[in-house]
């Protein structure tokens, strides 16, 4: 809801002026507040995600362009703060892809962060691996990640299907 108020109020302000509608009246000026605080707060101003895919092949990392069933897989993801301010509580989350089943104790993550699965696509969370359990969802919390610093957090996976 407040994405979508944050669209019609900058659509609002990029009107033409000679436009004789009133965007303020459709709006009171607590929703406006809101918006914009939200806007000023937003954790992931500036954080930059990226993934990547490599498939293990005699002791190197191949970029994925195509895998067999029996294949193992690397993904990677790599969270990047290009902004002068740290930023807290960034939450990277991480399906594991059908067809693919992940390597029990392979989750990995620099700098410090909190790995945590799931069997449920992320609903419950536990930060302990169960061997008897097919987790399908992992997810890699940062406290806080400095200005200008990049961590890699990642997994291995088998390909099912």
């Amino acid at each position: 809801m407040r994405i979508l108020l944050l669209i019609f109020f900058i659509l609002g302000l990029l009107y033409p002026m000679g436009s004789t509608i009133n965007y303020d009246e459709q709006y009171n000026q607590e929703e406006i507040r809101e918006v914009n605080q939200a806007v000023k707060e937003n954790p992931l101003k500036n954080i930059i995600l990226e993934t990547f895919v490599f498939q293990e092949r005699n002791g190197k990392n191949i970029p994925v362009k195509r895998v067999e069933i029996g294949s193992r897989v690397v993904y990677i993801n790599r969270v990047i703060n290009s902004n002068s301010e740290s930023r807290k509580g960034i939450v990277v989350k991480n399906p594991i892809p059908n067809g693919a089943k992940y390597i029990k104790g392979s989750a990995i993550c620099d700098g410090g962060c909190i790995i945590s699965y799931s069997t449920d696509g992320g609903a419950t969370l536990s930060q302990n691996e169960n061997n008897d359990e097919d987790y399908n969802y992992i997810e890699f919390f940062f406290k806080n990640i400095p200005a200008y610093k990049e961590y890699r957090m990642g997994f291995r996976a088998i390909i099912t299907r």
